[in-house]
């Protein structure tokens, strides 16, 4: 059973299409919780809430919307590129990912919508119009970056990935992900490398100054890191010149 949530009580909430407020007061304290405690009870309750997201996803447990609004349809031609890490150890998959952005930023949004348009989404079954191997799929990001120089393909670029914190952005936007925690680190050549040879081939179009770290777009996140900005954004930009 879990420690740090009750899972009876969670597992019977995912039953419901508005397991997302079934659920809210508890995960909220949750991230009090990890804010106010060590980082080693963070990690615990976030790979706790997470694992048990996961696990019920791959078995169909949680209910999700069969149909809902195509915010792909605001997509827009490509002018901006998105640089996160995940803040993670290395070798996250894209079940995890999905899992973890189906809480933060779907559950999220459907719980208070900010859009007076999608009010009456509130307590409707979470539907992200995204789908892989014939699953729903909840991740924000386009690009995948390994630590060995390969890359995954995530979203489509017809998708729009709710990962910038600004829906302008998100709407002209592709994010690029790197498959660690470099909050105060720095990727290895080989990495930027990668990144700098993903960009060349799928989007020439996008000029220098828009290739920005997630932190120059919403100031309340760090990410990708404390050493990126002065620092390793000025070793890409010297590989893309």
């Amino acid at each position: 059973m879990a420690k740090y949530f009750n899972e009876e009580k969670w597992s019977e909430a995912i039953r419901h299409p508005d397991w997302y407020l079934r659920i809210f007061d508890d995960y909220q304290n949750l991230i009090k919780r990890a804010e106010q405690g060590s980082a080693e009870s963070a990690d615990g309750i976030k790979e706790e809430t997470y694992k048990f997201f996961e696990d019920n996803l791959a078995d169909n447990n949680v209910v999700l919307g069969k149909e809902g609004p195509n915010w792909d349809e605001e997509r827009k031609p490509i002018d901006t590129i998105v640089i996160h890490h995940t803040k993670s150890q290395p070798g996250i998959s894209w079940q995890k990912l999905s899992a973890m952005h189906l809480i933060r930023l779907y559950g999220d949004y459907y719980s208070s919508p900010y859009n007076e348009a999608e009010k009456h989404l509130r307590g409707q079954a979470i539907f992200s119009h995204h789908f892989r191997d014939n699953r729903q799929v909840f991740y924000a990001y386009h690009w995948l970056v390994r630590m060995d120089g390969t890359i995954e393909r995530l979203l489509n670029d017809d998708e729009i990935g709710w990962q910038a914190g600004n829906w302008n952005v998100n709407c002209r936007s592709v994010a690029v992900c790197l498959d660690n925690n470099f909050e105060n680190s720095s990727p290895s050549d080989l990495v930027l490398g990668a990144v700098a040879k993903l960009i060349q081939k799928y989007y020439p179009q996008v000029s220098l100054g828009n290739i920005q770290g997630h932190r120059e777009i919403n100031p309340k996140t760090t990410c990708p890191g404390n050493q990126f900005l002065g620092g390793w954004k000025l070793r890409l930009e010297k590989l893309l010149k």
